[in-house]
C-alpha cells in the first residue's frame, strides 16, 4: 500500500515508452516503472493511494519495482480473499485481459445441455456441466475448485475411455486380410534355440499364433521386462508371416537397434537353415542403399524388413505388408503407428514394450490393442543389480568392471548426449 509520492514522467527509450514516479510508505521510498502504459498517467495523481502489486528488482544497487499490477484499496480488498485464476500468457496479452475476456465469454456463453444421467452424477457425486466450466475458471473457495474439477476431470476420462473403446469394437470387427496357416518351421526354429522357451513365451507365442490363423485382424500388445525374450516371439511371427507369402516389418527405435535386430534374425536363420530374405533400412543409409531396399520392398523380393523410421517415409512402399511390429511403442506416437498401418491394407500389429506398466494403466495406454504379458524370466537369466555412485567413486568402479572383463564378462558405459538421433537412444 503506497503513496505516489512524486510527479509522473515519460520517457521514450527507443521503441519503448516508460512511465517512472516513486511511491512511498512508512517503511521509504520506491521507484516504480511501467512499460507502454501511458493511459496511467491520467489515474496516477501525486498523494494517490494505490496497492502495488509486483516484483522488486535492483539496478545500480537500488531497489525498484517494474510493471507491477496496479489496484485502489477498495478494488484490492474486493479480490483479496478470492481465488484468481491465472493463464497460459503469450506476447501481447495480460492476465487481466484473459481473464477479462473470460468473464465475457462465460456471461454470455449458452448453457449447454447435461449429457451425464442424474442417477451417474449422484452415484459419483459429480456437479452440473455448466456450474463446472464456469466455478474452474472463478471458484469462490479451495472446496468449489475441487468439485468443478472433479467433474472435469470424470469427463475427460469417460470420453477417452469411449473412444478408445470405439476404436477396439472398429478394430474387433476388421476381417482378417491375411489368413495364415502354423508352419512346421517355427517350429523347427524353436526346436533348434540354444534354450527353452519360458511358459510365458509359449503361451504369447501360441496367443499370436492362434490370432494370425483367426477370422479377426490381430492388435497386441507383447509387455515383458528387457530379457523376457520379446524379440524372439517377434521374429517367430514374422516368419509364420514369409512362409504364408507375406511381407513383415519391425520398426524399432534406434539405428543401433535396428542393427542388432537385423543381425540377430540374419544369424538365426543362417543357424536353422531357413532361406528368407531379410532387410536393413535406417537413415544413415546412403541413397543408393535405401533405393535398393525401397525397389526390394515393392517387388516382394523381401521377406522381412528390419529399421527405424525409415520405414514409415513416403518413398517405402511394401508388396504384400501383412505384419507390423513395434518395439518400445512409448517411443513412436499413435500417428506413426497408424502412418506405419497405412503401409499395408490392414496388416496385424505386434506392439511390444518393457516398460513395465500395470494391466488397467496399460489397457488404458493400449486401449485399442489385446495384451499378452510375459511375466516369466529364462531361468539362466542373473538378476540385475544397480547402485549409483558419484565421481569420487570411479576408481574403484574401473577396478570392479576391469576385473569381471577378465572373469568373461561384459560391460557397457553410457555417456550423456547434447541432440536427438536415431542412431543412439539418449
Amino acid at each position: 500500500r503506497a503513496t505516489i509520492a512524486t510527479g509522473i514522467y515519460i520517457n521514450q527509450i527507443r521503441n519503448l515508452q516508460v512511465l517512472t514516479t516513486t511511491v512511498a510508505d512508512a517503511s521509504g521510498r520506491l521507484p516504480v516503472a511501467w512499460f507502454n502504459a501511458p493511459y496511467l498517467r491520467g489515474t496516477l495523481k501525486k498523494g494517490s493511494v494505490f496497492i502495488l502489486r509486483g516484483k522488486i528488482i535492483r539496478k545500480k544497487g537500488r531497489p525498484q519495482m517494474e510493471h507491477p499490477e496496479i489496484f485502489t484499496p477498495a478494488a484490492y480488498e474486493e479480490i483479496i480473499h478470492s481465488m484468481q485464476p491465472v493463464y497460459g500468457l503469450t506476447k501481447g496479452l495480460s492476465n487481466k485481459m484473459i481473464t477479462k475476456l473470460v468473464h465475457q465469454i462465460l456471461d454470455t456463453r449458452p448453457l449447454h445441455g447435461e449429457y451425464l444421467p442424474e442417477e451417474i452424477r449422484e452415484r459419483y457425486q459429480l456437479a452440473d456441466a455448466n456450474y463446472a466450466i464456469r466455478t474452474i475458471h472463478f471458484p469462490k473457495n479451495m472446496q468449489e475448485l475441487l468439485t468443478a474439477r472433479k467433474r472435469l476431470v470424470f469427463d475427460e476420462f469417460l470420453l477417452f475411455v469411449l473412444a478408445i473403446q470405439l476404436l477396439k469394437e472398429k478394430t474387433e470387427e476388421a476381417p482378417n486380410t491375411f489368413p495364415m496357416k502354423p508352419v512346421w518351421t517355427t517350429e523347427e526354429i524353436i526346436e533348434g534355440l540354444p534354450y527353452d522357451l519360458t511358459g510365458a513365451q509359449k503361451n504369447v507365442w501360441h496367443e499370436i499364433e492362434r490370432d494370425l490363423s483367426g477370422h479377426k485382424l490381430m492388435s497386441r500388445l507383447v509387455q515383458g521386462d528387457v530379457g523376457s525374450g520379446k524379440t524372439v516371439i517377434a521374429f517367430l511371427a514374422m516368419v509364420l508371416s514369409a512362409e504364408n507369402g507375406f511381407q513383415s516389418a519391425l520398426m524399432v527405435p534406434t539405428e543401433v537397434l535396428a542393427k542388432q535386430q537385423f543381425e540377430s534374425m540374419t544369424e538365426l536363420f543362417y543357424k536353422s537353415g531357413i532361406e528368407l530374405k531379410v532387410g536393413l533400412l535406417t537413415g544413415s543409409m546412403t541413397l543408393r542403399e535405401k533405393k535398393k531396399v525401397y525397389v526390394q520392398l515393392e517387388t516382394g523380393e523381401l521377406d522381412i524388413v528390419v529399421g527405424t523410421h525409415a520405414l514409415i517415409q513416403e518413398k517405402v512402399i511394401y508388396k504384400k505388408l501383412a505384419l507390423v511390429i513395434t518395439d518400445e511403442q512409448h517411443r513412436f506416437g499413435v500417428n506413426q503407428r497408424k502412418m506405419f498401418s497405412d503401409k499395408g491394407e490392414n496388416p496385424h500389429i505386434i506392439v511390444m514394450s518393457a516398460t513395465p506398466i500395470p494391466r488397467t494403466l496399460a489397457i488404458i495406454l493400449y486401449g485399442d490393442l489385446d495384451i499378452s504379458i510375459i511375466d516369466e524370466l529364462p531361468s539362466d537369466r542373473l538378476p540385475i543389480k544397480n547402485c549409483v555412485v558419484d565421481t569420487s567413486y570411479r576408481t574403484k568402479a574401473y577396478t570392479f568392471i576391469n576385473r569381471q572383463i577378465k572373469e568373461g564378462r561384459q560391460c557397457y558405459v553410457i555417456c550423456p548426449m547434447v541432440e536427438d538421433s536415431e542412431n543412439i537412444e539418449a
